[in-house]
């Protein structure tokens, strides 16, 4: 008696929502898994920015029956109409999938999403990421996550594109932790961007060897080896993150913990560069709030 030939697996369907930095560098990563299928769906694009994922309306979405959904978006107006969005809900009621949230969105809107998304049967998997543009190309970005169930193409999406992943216990933990790390983040960024650019001021010809010593010694290491030359050369144009998106992280922040003095100070110099370099300015720009220093 012979078998009946053993059926392939169906591959782990991955649909991308939301095209921008970040996303940009996931996708190659996630086109890169073995037996795995990935669609983006933007409603910026008019055609496919990677060859090997196809970009598809959200009306498509329960079609491509995904196994995973992650969304990615500027801030907590933009998710919710992405998760909300009568089609997007009508697929995760249908295939019910894990919904991975890379945004920084607000707690109350990241303990509105979990319950939303568990109404419609989906799995949510709360997971800001930090890292950037770098971190997004090279595939080593930090995430902060909470799921409350394991999901083993929810865990395999994420491993593709980071190199560290942190699980926090309650709902909307990771979306305060995000506020607080780059809030304080943003602090130093603009204490940097002070102190910095003091450097070729006063020291002159010397000021090669005071950007060695920034760049490899002391606690202000790891970030003047990263933005040292953006900050001294005023390179803001293509941005690794917007000073758009650090100030709106910043008025979420405000929000998380009551109006702090140097929340307030910070926020504010990150509004006047916004202001004066424009909003698709790298967030770096906040050395040089007036264009004067």
């Amino acid at each position: 008696m012979t078998s009946a030939p053993t059926q392939a697996p169906r591959p782990a369907t991955i649909v991308v929502a939301g095209y921008g930095v970040m996303t940009a560098g996931i996708l190659p990563h996630l086109a890169a898994l073995p037996d795995t299928r990935v669609s983006l769906t933007s409603r910026h694009l008019s055609r496919a920015p990677h060859p090997a994922v196809p970009l598809i309306t959200p009306a498509a979405i329960a079609d491509a029956r995904p196994d995973v959904i992650l969304g990615c978006f500027e801030d907590d107006i933009r998710s919710r109409e992405f998760w909300a969005h009568k089609h997007v809900a009508a697929a995760i009621a249908a295939t019910r999938p894990a919904c991975i949230e890379l945004s920084t969105i607000s707690p109350d809107r990241a303990e509105q999403w979990h319950q939303e998304i568990t109404i419609l049967g989906g799995l949510p998997w709360e997971c800001p990421v930090t890292g950037s543009r770098p971190g997004a190309q090279a595939g080593t970005l930090s995430a902060f996550f909470h799921a409350p169930a394991e999901h083993a193409a929810a865990a395999a999406t994420l491993k593709a594109f980071t190199r560290n992943r942190y699980q926090f216990s309650c709902p909307g933990n990771p979306a305060r932790f995000k506020l607080i790390f780059n809030a304080w983040g943003a602090a130093l960024l603009h204490a940097a961007g002070v102190f910095a650019r003091c450097l070729p001021t006063h020291l002159g010809q010397d000021y090669s060897v005071a950007a060695e010593i920034v760049r490899t010694n002391g606690w202000m290491a790891t970030l003047a080896d990263q933005k040292l030359d953006r900050i001294v050369e005023r390179i803001y144009t293509d941005p690794d993150f917007t000073v758009q998106h650090m100030v709106k992280d910043l008025r979420y922040a405000r929000e998380l913990l009551g109006g702090l003095p140097l929340v307030e100070a910070v926020l504010d110099a990150f509004a006047a560069a916004e202001s004066h370099h424009g909003s698709r300015a790298d967030f770096t720009a906040v050395a040089d709030p007036g264009g004067t220093l």
